[in-house]
């Protein structure tokens, strides 16, 4: 009986790798090889879309952009070029559902400008010097490493998370997390509704974290004189550290949740629930705003 089951299996086995051998070409044969390349000039500007599968874009000093992957089967590739426009666009007919999606791998040029959308492909772009970046994605990852005078990046339900150093930046999601740092400063913001938002800056003059049931946690590198910083969340946590030579007026506020603070006395109010924070840090030049309804507050000095 052993001798026989082992036989069939063995039989069963070189059966199933001769099946995938037949299937192995066939399954090649429906992909689409992707070769394209196209000049574009300083400053000019990069359009990628597509649904499912990936989309990868490196950065280079050539003032050309090239195109490369593969598409599914029965998907074709549009692409609008131009001297001052590169335009590709992945068309999806209605049969095609279970086609795999379309892996696209792009390189661009030194200060061009990127705009990405997908809808579940996972999104990643490194090592780009760009001077506009804009990328957005509903339900696959997002990933941003680079250089750009300015990043917007959005999501519905998938991740974010950037390493692009940039004086300009602004995140949102709805219920995906977003971790941003890698040289951020300037105008910082970030809003989630059900993630979780850190960021961490260099020198800011503007800084911005908003959820709803998700927590908020910033550090802060340096505030620039008569800088900004706010924060708020209705359930989540909101945590700040700050530079020991902060110069602010702090004021936090938690209507059912605890604040604790390095700087300042926490006050209770004398009837009902809620506590509030007002103390000055330095020489009081800038402004820090924190508010929770029923989340925790926490306020980091110097690394203390």
């Amino acid at each position: 009986m052993r001798n026989r089951i082992r036989g069939v299996r063995r039989r069963w086995i070189a059966g199933a790798f001769a099946l995938l051998a037949l299937l192995a070409p066939l399954a090649a044969s429906a992909q689409t090889a992707v070769d394209e390349r196209h000049p574009l000039a300083s400053g000019g500007r990069v359009e990628v879309e597509n649904v499912a599968g990936e989309i990868r874009v490196q950065g280079w000093d050539r003032d050309e952009v090239t195109v490369t992957g593969t598409l599914g089967a029965g998907l074709r590739l549009e692409v609008d070029a131009s001297r001052n426009r590169v335009r590709v666009h992945v068309v999806y007919p209605r049969n095609a559902r279970n086609s795999g999606g379309a892996k696209l791998e792009l390189r661009v040029p030194k200060g061009a400008e990127l705009e990405v959308d997908a809808v579940s492909a996972d999104v990643d772009i490194a090592g780009v010097d760009l001077r506009r970046l804009q990328a957005r994605t509903v339900s696959g990852r997002l990933n941003a490493a680079g250089r750009a005078g300015e990043a917007r990046l959005g999501s519905v339900s998938g991740s974010i998370r950037s390493n692009v150093a940039t004086s300009r930046f602004a995140a949102n999601t709805v219920s995906g997390r977003v971790e941003a740092g890698g040289g951020l400063g300037g105008d910082v913001a970030a809003e989630s509704v059900s993630g979780t938002v850190e960021l961490t800056t260099r020198r800011v003059e503007q800084l911005r974290g908003e959820t709803v049931s998700g927590s908020v946690r910033m550090q802060v590198g340096a505030l620039a004189p008569g800088g900004r910083i706010a924060a708020e969340s209705v359930s989540g946590r909101i945590r700040l550290e700050l530079p020991g030579d902060a110069s602010a007026q702090l004021r936090a506020s938690s209507f059912s949740g605890d604040i604790q603070s390095d700087a300042g006395q926490v006050q209770r109010r004398r009837y009902g629930p809620g506590r509030s924070l007002d103390a000055k840090l330095g020489a009081g030049d800038g402004d820090i705003s924190l508010q929770s309804h029923s989340g925790s507050v926490r306020v980091t000095i110097g690394g203390r």
